[in-house]
């Protein structure tokens, strides 16, 4: 059994995987890694670990002390100029985020095809995938929440509530939540665009993050929502 741990910014999610299909998956609020002592207390050892930390150095601490129950390889994921079939084109390669990386080749092996890879978290990230398996290039922009919070804290009288997309919003709370969403899904189109002008077919958006069902409905084109792009990419990573 392979463990594999993407901890993010929000959340640490994992999954147990047994060479075919996932057995087992969770999530812990990423100050509470703690916890996952508790969530790993009755899963079989895995024969290896595998990583994708962008939550910091303190979060890496923090899920050492919880791994030391098990004297298993650990794979603390980087980033590298090639993996798994992705050539990696970013300047530093090893600048690429761990989980940025890790759902490039994911989606390289669901699909093998052009492909836009979006994570809609705490952060918006936008990837091109070329249909000869290259990360040309990515952007990132502020997520859904951090967005709408963000103009709300930085502007008198604008209360911070939950709103909903609407086309021509009435109300405040709409208003910020339909403008966030909005901007989100030119980024997504911008980059579709640019990747289809040097593509064989139109290519295809892989949405995962917890804003991706909301972002989807912008999008239109083909657009596959995705449960756990990282954790499927740590996969192919660990059984290469």
């Amino acid at each position: 059994m392979i463990l594999a741990v993407d901890a993010g910014n929000s959340r640490i999610k994992w999954g147990c995987h047994d060479g075919q299909d996932w057995r087992r998956q969770g999530w812990v609020e990423t100050p509470n890694a703690e916890r996952l002592l508790q969530d790993w207390a009755d899963i079989d050892t895995p024969r290896r670990i595998v990583i994708s930390n962008v939550a910091g150095a303190t979060v890496r601490d923090a899920l050492e002390v919880v791994l030391a129950k098990w004297t298993v390889p650990i794979l603390w994921l980087t980033a590298s100029a090639e993996q798994c079939g992705v050539k990696n084109r970013y300047e530093q390669p090893a600048k690429l985020g761990s989980d940025r990386w890790a759902a490039l080749i994911g989606a390289w092996r669901r699909t093998a095809r052009a492909s836009v890879v979006v994570n809609a978290g705490t952060a918006l990230t936008v990837d091109a995938l070329s249909d000869q398996g290259e990360f040309l290039g990515g952007m990132i922009a502020p997520g859904l929440s951090t967005m709408w919070r963000s103009l709300a804290a930085g502007t008198a009288q604008l209360d911070v509530l939950p709103g909903s997309y609407v086309r021509f919003p009435r109300n405040t709370a709409d208003a910020l939540y339909s403008g966030a969403l909005a901007a989100m899904a030119g980024v997504v189109l911008r980059v579709r665009s640019e990747l289809a002008q040097q593509s064989a077919a139109p290519p295809i958006c892989l949405i995962g993050g917890g804003d991706g069902p909301a972002l989807r409905e912008l999008l239109g084109g083909e657009a596959l929502l995705v449960d756990n792009p990282v954790l499927d990419g740590l996969i192919e990573i660990a059984q290469e």
